[in-house]
């Protein structure tokens, strides 16, 4: 390659740098790419580890975690995610309605003009390229407000909104929610009042009352129970009354309430006191160590009962399970087979009128209510079997029951007793229940 060649390539190469090294400045500078009509701020928020606002003397950080946003001031709290996502999609949202080029800045003194030489209010989205901006004064409308970027000599004026929002103090980020759950991921709800307790569970099978009595739960009552309690937000948090964990209930404590979820490593508790004249109750969220007030509506949820949230359907029974139905009427036994792995259309439609029965009322299984609705021993018998042809690990050959009815005499109110094998409970179902039973 001769020199010419050689020193031509050179020169080539020091230009392409300095080209490159120029467009990138002019790229990430904001003084070249935020024009008038363009957003204030590009960036994702998922890749903003925390944010700062400053507000005068007040400064604090709103930081990622792994299980959400905390608000770390002189009292670190859970932050409300919905304020911090409102903080994303307004400064997002932002647009650039004018701008002033630092050609029309002669220096850093003029910038007084627009108050953002000494900002009071700023915020910091930290991993986003652009440094922190700072509010300035309010445009002569008082709906716009002049900001710049720190160490920029250009002004933008943008709608006030974005400064609104993070002008307001920081128990306004605070989290609001009672109880920060998901009510699809809820495994256990326990209500204590007093010396009794109403506990459910759901293994993933659906809801099941476990205390006072075991007993089918209705999912969609406790599906709503668990939406209320999601949507319901504090009327008031008080900081000053911050307390030790020994000392985690309100005064007069009248009843507590735990959630216990999937994704959660410890249950959400609340103590609840009595309420004061106006109907505000007293809490105590001890997941988060903070007392607060919670609005009269919190009344109907920790009144909630047994009768509220139980299944009133007779028996929950899955037909693909049963291969015999046995029916023993008094000394008349009938029994019904699957035909070549199916059932009749008589049956089918059966099964779907037993799985429709609902129970009117509930007496307890003790000897005497038995007695009285003539189940020692019941006039009459429904059950469902499995039929095992053969030995398998889990079972031997033969009958199975999946699911035993004792039916009594039919009562005073049109009404027919029955007590499923091994339930605390006769149910009371309408008679008319006799006239559907399966033939031959």
């Amino acid at each position: 390659m001769s020199r010419i060649a050689t020193i031509f390539l050179l020169l080539l190469a020091i230009g392409l740098a300095v080209f490159v090294g120029t467009t990138e400045r002019w790229r990430s500078s904001p003084e070249r790419t935020i024009q008038p009509g363009s957003p204030l701020f590009d960036f994702d928020p998922e890749d903003i580890p925390h944010i700062r606002i400053t507000n005068g003397d007040q400064s604090f950080r709103i930081k990622r975690e792994e299980g959400g946003w905390i608000l770390e001031t002189t009292t670190p709290d859970t932050a409300n995610p919905e304020a911090v996502a409102a903080i994303f999609k307004t400064a997002l949202s932002t647009p650039v309605l004018d701008r002033i080029d630092p050609s029309e800045i002669q220096d850093k003194q003029n910038l007084a003009t627009y108050g953002v030489l000494k900002s009071t209010l700023q915020l910091d989205f930290k991993g986003d390229r652009p440094l922190s901006l700072l509010f300035g004064k309010v445009g002569a409308d008082g709906n716009r407000t002049y900001v710049a970027f720190e160490k920029s000599n250009a002004v933008y004026l943008i709608p006030n909104d974005l400064a609104k929002l993070i002008a307001m103090p920081s128990d306004n980020f605070r989290d609001r929610r009672l109880v920060p759950i998901d009510p699809d991921r809820v495994r256990r709800i326990e209500i204590v009042r007093g010396s009794t307790t109403l506990e459910l569970e759901n293994k993933g099978r659906g809801w099941q009352i476990i205390k006072p009595l075991d007993a089918m739960a209705n999912n969609e009552a406790v599906t709503a129970l668990l939406q209320k309690w999601s949507d319901l937000r504090l009327a008031s948090i008080d900081q000053s009354n911050k307390k030790t964990e020994a000392s985690t209930s309100p005064v007069d404590q009248l009843s507590e309430i735990r959630f216990f979820s999937e994704n959660l490593l410890e249950p959400s508790i609340i103590s609840i006191g009595k309420p004061s004249p106006d109907g505000f109750f007293p809490v105590r969220l001890q997941h988060r160590n903070i007392s607060g007030s919670a609005p009269p509506a919190l009344a109907e949820l920790i009144t909630i009962d047994l009768d509220q949230l139980r299944d009133r359907t007779l028996a929950r029974l899955n037909p693909d399970l049963v291969d015999l139905i046995r029916w023993n009427d008094g000394g008349t036994k009938t029994e019904i087979r699957r035909h070549e792995g199916r059932w009749s259309g008589a049956i089918e439609k059966f099964f779907q009128i037993l799985a429709a029965t609902k129970s009117s009322r509930y007496a307890p299984a003790t000897p005497a209510e038995l007695a009285a609705a003539s189940l020692t021993p019941p006039p009459s018998r429904l059950e469902f079997l499995s039929v095992l042809s053969e030995n398998t690990p889990e079972a031997l050959a033969g009958e199975h029951p999946v699911l035993s009815l004792a039916i009594g005499t039919p009562q005073a109110d049109s009404t027919i007793p029955v007590h499923i094998e091994g339930t605390p409970e006769i149910a009371f179902v309408p008679a008319s229940f006799l006239n559907h039973l399966p033939a031959e």
